[in-house]
């Protein structure tokens, strides 16, 4: 039987190795392709928090189109900023389109109830909140959010300050395990980079990133894929 096709959505160039590496490591045989649109993340970072530009509803629609054209059979976005624009694209293309970090907030919501959020810039606090939200309340279930206090080490990332960042991150995150969360969600799909450096913290509440539980979630959605 020929391959599945994957279709990743970059609006970063760090997604595109890490990417690279699950896709490796947890579905070897499957065929998989990336798509880079700078101007995304550039329009997203010159809007009001919260705001999606609509060109970039448009940008999503039109690359979507592009890959289901190309033979995907499944599209992941890998933008934290863009679950208006996934779900935007989704209804113009007759293929599965998801955010590769809805997987997490599902898991998230379905198995805790004091949920800590890692983040490193403000813009992406209003999609994760809006995400968490919407699954507790489709689920019956409330739900306590509690975010990182640092929303500016992104910029060290964007930087090169790379040493300096996950230093920040980490001590982030040590900062919500004591408040008592039940878990450490990664609200943003680049932490899984620092895949190595979570785990040798040895934190004790379980650590959600976009890394195994992510790739194997769409493991099971190719499964479920039309037949090639």
């Amino acid at each position: 039987m020929p391959s599945k096709l994957v279709g990743f959505i970059h609006t970063t160039p760090v997604t595109i190795g890490m990417v690279e590496n699950f896709m490796k490591r947890y579905l070897p045989d499957v065929e998989y392709v990336h798509v880079y649109n700078g101007l995304v993340k550039r329009d997203n970072f010159s809007s009001l928090v919260g705001v999606t530009p609509k060109i970039n509803l448009l940008r999503y629609a039109n690359i979507a189109q592009e890959l289901q054209n190309a033979g995907c059979d499944l599209i992941v976005s890998c933008c934290s900023l863009m679950p208006r624009a996934t779900e935007y694209a989704s209804k113009v293309v007759d293929i599965p389109v998801i955010q590769l970090d809805s997987i997490l907030l599902q898991k998230a919501v379905e198995n805790y109830s004091k949920i800590g959020v890692e983040v490193t810039t403000e813009y992406v606090i209003p999609y994760v909140k809006e995400g968490l939200e919407s699954r507790a309340l489709a689920l019956g279930k409330k739900v306590e959010i509690i975010f990182s206090e640092n929303t500016w080490a992104l910029d060290l990332f964007n930087k090169g300050e790379f040493e300096a960042y996950d230093r920040i991150v980490l001590e982030d995150m040590k900062k919500l395990e004591l408040k008592g969360v039940d878990c450490i969600l990664m609200g943003q799909i680049p932490f899984a980079i620092m895949e190595d450096k979570i785990k040798e913290a040895s934190f004790k509440v379980p650590v959600l990133f976009a890394g195994e539980i992510a790739f194997k979630h769409i493991a099971e959605l190719l499964k479920e894929s039309r037949p090639n």
